[in-house]
């Protein structure tokens, strides 16, 4: 993570409000280098982006926008 993004987050904690970046945006951010590598492995082949949310995201808050 970049400093804005860690900026945003701990202000988000200090006034305790929705953080921008949540832990399944997080994880699904990460698993980015983790699907290319099985995606070159297997010739360039499309690789499904797991939902970590069970379909939650649909519905969630939208985040700060002041932030």
């Amino acid at each position: 993570m970049d400093g804005l993004v860690l900026r945003a987050f701990f202000d988000s904690v200090k006034r305790k409000v929705q953080t921008p970046i949540d832990a399944y945006d997080a994880a699904a951010w990460m698993s980015i280098t983790v699907l290319s590598e099985q995606s070159i492995a297997t010739g360039g082949m499309p690789v499904s982006v797991p939902d970590f949310t069970n379909g939650r995201w649909i519905n969630r808050e939208p985040a700060p926008a002041d932030i």
